[in-house]
């Protein structure tokens, strides 16, 4: 088996090493907002300094059940199921979808933007937005290169819905959205990841965002790094610390936020901590592994075989949770090594 196949976690593949922000989503703010974050780029009124009770009257278009869900697809990495059949993958996500007319917040790991994002933009269709942001290599500036397609294209996707009153910022590139940088990794950042090359002075890792001015909502989604990477552990601390402090801004600021992605952290972990400040999970009461076997019989979902390192946060200002948790069914587990997370919120 190859080095980049190699078991890094129970139940989980390990990724080569790159940065796949994006990636929850969408992981937040942007260039005139405060915090450690930074937009690429500039973004047209993308931060607000309006009061918090704003919230509410920005609620107009938000239905009362609000479904969102995040999906590491395993599209950017070799011997990844059908990482020959990119199209299968977006299919799953859209009979999700299609089937449940309250899904408002789509997210993607380990996507490539011209088969995996453009054919969900397509699928989708005019109701929807979708935002990509390509990912960058550890401690370069070398975009990561999608097997299947062999472009350089691989990194994270955040769609969203367009409700009543939507009315969605661009970014610098004119199309809807930016893309986030987690500015704290700077300093921590091998070349390539590699312990035994040079410290660079990168800032690779980020998150792609979507942010509907007209209802006060920011959803982005970030992929952060893995456990072969050198420091991974400082790296994935400075980006909870990023994301953290860009959804505590966007809410003050009178934004329901949605964030969530593969952040490669157990949920017992230290690491992932800092995000339920302000924050409540998805699947916070069970805490399902998101990779490894299906839970059978006497097996709970918390079993030794898999890990839960998938999250979709919800800000505890303006949402309250109605149900959430691991996607077991459907063809999920034969296109990726990830299982779906989804859940269920109500404005409140």
């Amino acid at each position: 088996m190859k080095a980049s196949a190699r078991r890094y976690r129970k139940g989980t593949t390990a990724r080569k090493s790159y940065a796949v922000g994006a990636a929850v989503a969408a992981v937040l703010l942007a260039s005139t907002a405060c915090g450690p974050g930074v937009a690429d780029g500039s973004a047209k009124e993308a931060s607000t300094d309006e009061p918090v009770a704003k919230a509410a009257q920005g609620a107009r278009g938000v239905p009362s059940r609000f479904a969102v869900l995040t999906w590491n697809i395993c599209g950017a990495i070799k011997d990844c199921p059908s990482d020959r059949k990119p199209k299968k993958k977006i299919d799953e996500i859209v009979k999700v979808v299609r089937l449940d007319p309250g899904y408002a917040v789509i997210m993607m790991q380990e996507a490539c933007k011209s088969i995996h994002s453009d054919e969900l933009a397509d699928q989708l269709g005019d109701g929807w937005v979708v935002r990509h942001r390509t990912a960058t290599k550890v401690g370069t500036r070398e975009k990561v290169r999608c097997p299947a397609s062999g472009n350089k294209d691989a990194g994270v996707a955040v769609a969203m819905k367009k409700l009543p009153g939507s009315k969605f910022v661009t970014g610098s590139d004119g199309k809807p959205g930016w893309n986030l940088t987690f500015s704290s990794t700077r300093g921590l950042e091998h070349t390539h990841g590699e312990s035994d090359q040079s410290m660079s002075n990168h800032a690779t890792q980020g998150a792609a965002c979507l942010q509907d001015k007209g209802n006060r909502l920011l959803a982005c989604t970030s992929h952060f790094v893995h456990n072969d990477v050198a420091k991974y552990k400082e790296i994935q601390k400075a980006s909870v610390k990023d994301l953290h402090r860009t959804t505590k801004d966007w809410q003050n600021g009178g934004y329901r936020t949605i964030v969530g992605g593969d952040f490669n952290i157990d949920v017992e972990g230290k690491r992932i901590k800092p995000l339920y400040a302000g924050n409540f999970e998805a699947d916070s009461n069970d805490k399902c592994n998101t990779t490894g076997p299906r839970p059978r019989g006497p097996v709970g979902c918390r079993h030794i075989f898999g890990d839960k390192v998938d999250y979709v946060f919800f800000s505890d200002r303006g949402w309250k949770l109605r149900g959430g948790g691991v996607r077991y069914n459907g063809s999920t587990k034969k296109l990726s090594d990830h299982w779906m997370l989804t859940a269920t919120v109500r404005p409140s």
